[in-house]
């Protein structure tokens, strides 16, 4: 009787492991595809009108959903790799918040374009 509970218990535990991991792997190409899809064609389009410069991504970063709904993605503008540049994205509200970035690239904002 002790062994078909062991038994038991390890498949459930199996089970359990492999639906988490599912679950994970599930999540990450969501949040891959809403970067690859959504974020940064807005990203590198929003950086165009506005600082007319070309947005590179090397990496992103979500924010915890629990916390706020952006997604972080840092990159160079190009002709300038050494230099990280930050756009913050909404992606509840499907907004540009915030770029960062050097104060050079900053201060090249076309000051004839309105706020987001």
């Amino acid at each position: 009787m002790k062994k078909k509970i062991g038994v038991y218990t390890l498949i459930l535990v199996s089970i359990l492991v492999g639906v988490f991991y599912y679950i994970q792997y599930t999540s990450n190409a969501e949040k891959k595809g809403l970067v690859q899809t959504v974020a940064l064609p807005l990203g590198k389009e929003y950086i165009k009108q506005y600082y007319s410069a070309d947005f590179i991504l090397k990496d992103y970063e979500f924010n915890g959903p629990y916390v706020h709904s952006t997604v972080f993605l840092y990159g160079y503008i190009k002709g300038h790799e050494g230099q990280t540049v930050s756009i913050t994205y909404d992606y509840k509200k499907k907004e540009i918040i915030d770029v960062s970035g050097p104060g050079w690239f900053i201060d090249s904002r076309n000051p004839k374009k309105n706020n987001p």
